[in-house]
């Protein structure tokens, strides 16, 4: 068995699509190509594919991942060459790499994700948002929200969650745009719009309004900050 990691777009084509639908997806493109994908045994086998966290529906990326394990061993550039035949328009392959053998998945070493929204404020101007939440930061004080996890909800500090925001600003009239990196991995996550809505309702409350109208993964970190390309 030898296994590969591909990095893929999510393009807006696809961003409804949920992620029990995006595996059965490449495990019928595997199939189209020929693709001699490993299965797990027993009694109901499936293919052997790890994904990274799941995309929330709506959202697009260009830092996805999957790893593929196949009873044959390709050239990476054969292994990409046949994905890219048979995966659908909006499920984009950027890089196909061999893994070292017991190399661990994408969600083992990660610690970080970099974020691009676009967002409407209501009930206050652009500018005066921005500099209220980065006054707010910049005070290293705790930010306690409601925060679901998979032992339920609980209160959570996200503060140390939050690595930047409004990076690479622009504004438009009520939008703004702009980068921010939260913590993403197997231990703390955090999605974006998690951390907008927590630092909104802490400066403002109900005041003020904020609709997440897009967002876009962009890359994920390591701890040495590079990326599990």
């Amino acid at each position: 068995m030898t296994k590969y990691r591909l990095k893929y777009c999510k393009e807006s084509g696809m961003r409804f699509i949920s992620h029990l639908d995006l595996l059965k997806l490449f495990s019928r493109a595997a199939r189209r190509c020929r693709l001699p994908l490993s299965y797990s045994h027993g009694f109901n086998p499936h293919p052997e594919l790890v994904f990274n966290a799941p995309l929330p529906l709506g959202v697009t990326s260009e830092a996805e991942y999957v790893d593929l394990s196949l009873d044959e061993e390709l050239l990476e550039g054969e292994c990409f060459s046949l994905l890219a035949s048979s995966l659908p328009e909006g499920i984009r392959p950027l890089s196909v790499r061999k893994l070292a053998p017991g190399e661990a998945t994408v969600m083992k070493y990660v610690c970080a994700c970099q974020y691009r929204l676009l967002v409407k404020v209501q009930g206050t101007t652009p500018d005066e948002f921005v500099t209220a939440i980065q006054t707010k930061l910049s005070k290293n004080e705790p930010i306690l929200i409601m925060k679901k996890s998979k032992s339920g909800v609980k209160e959570t500090d996200i503060r140390p969650l939050i690595r930047a925001f409004f990076e690479d600003l622009e504004i438009e009239q009520e939008r703004l745009g702009f980068s921010c990196v939260t913590a993403a991995g197997n231990v703390m996550n955090l999605r974006p719009e998690v951390a907008l809505a927590g630092l909104s309702q802490h400066v403002f409350g109900d005041a003020v309004q904020v609709d997440v109208e897009e967002i876009h993964k962009v890359r994920y970190y390591t701890e040495d900050g590079g990326s599990p390309d």
